[in-house]
């Protein structure tokens, strides 16, 4: 028996809807791997920070912190200044060379002998190195302590510098982790956008059949109906 074009409609149909099956997304186009390339970027990225220049110089700046944090007062002994013990043994030397030629000038003058003044001109001569020596004493304070702050803002700069290294090197990492979060998110977008496209197609295709199916199969149910009753009424 022939079928009838609502049951060849059903069969059409159905098997368009057996073909359709479950929705499957198609990459076709490489969508889905962008983003999935981009994710495990992104991941990488930010699970490995060092690796990419986060805190390069992180040790630097802590190593050089402690070594501002921990430096020692300044304190001055000239018993422990090279310089200044050079200075005392030259001052004390021409002291004693200006002492003993004021001595030998007065004995000289004296014929041999010498006086008590003329002991206090020696002691005298003697005395003006040793007031020398004390301003040298000054001087050479003044220079440890200037040595001392040289030093000191030597520390400060590399402490800066290094500072300033490392928040350039974290600033660098954390606009390549932008970058990638930016692409990450662009490529899934993308296969968002795609995906749907594909699933709402799918979908209208699925329901386009169903209810092609559903009014063939409403027409074959009212036709064997119609059939029926019309036997009945016949007394068939």
């Amino acid at each position: 028996m022939a079928k009838t074009s609502s049951e060849k409609q059903l069969a059409k149909a159905n098997k368009k809807l057996k073909k359709l099956g479950g929705f499957k997304y198609k990459d076709s186009n490489g969508l889905y791997s962008d983003y999935s390339q981009a994710y495990k970027d992104y991941a990488n990225w930010l699970n490995n920070p060092k690796k990419y220049g986060y805190g390069t110089y992180s040790n630097d700046v802590d190593s050089l912190f402690k070594e501002v944090m921990n430096q020692k007062k300044f304190s001055y002994d000239p018993k422990e200044d090279k310089l200044f013990q050079i200075y005392k043994q030259q001052y004390m030397n021409q002291g004693n060379r200006a002492m003993q030629n004021q001595l030998g000038a007065a004995a000289a003058f004296s014929g041999g002998y010498n006086s008590s003044a003329a002991q206090t001109s020696a002691q005298n001569a003697y005395q003006n190195y040793l007031n020398a020596l004390s301003d040298k004493a000054a001087e050479t304070y003044q220079n440890a302590l200037n040595m001392y702050r040289y030093n000191q803002q030597n520390m400060f700069d590399k402490y800066n510098a290094a500072r300033d290294m490392n928040n350039a090197a974290n600033e660098a990492y954390w606009k390549q982790a932008e970058a990638r979060a930016q692409r990450m998110n662009s490529t899934y977008s993308a296969y968002n956008d795609d995906r749907n496209y594909q699933y709402n197609k799918f979908s209208t295709d699925r329901n386009f059949y169903q209810t092609q199916g559903k009014n063939a199969l409403d027409q074959i149910n009212w036709l064997k109906e119609y059939k029926l009753k019309k036997k009945q009424y016949k007394g068939g």
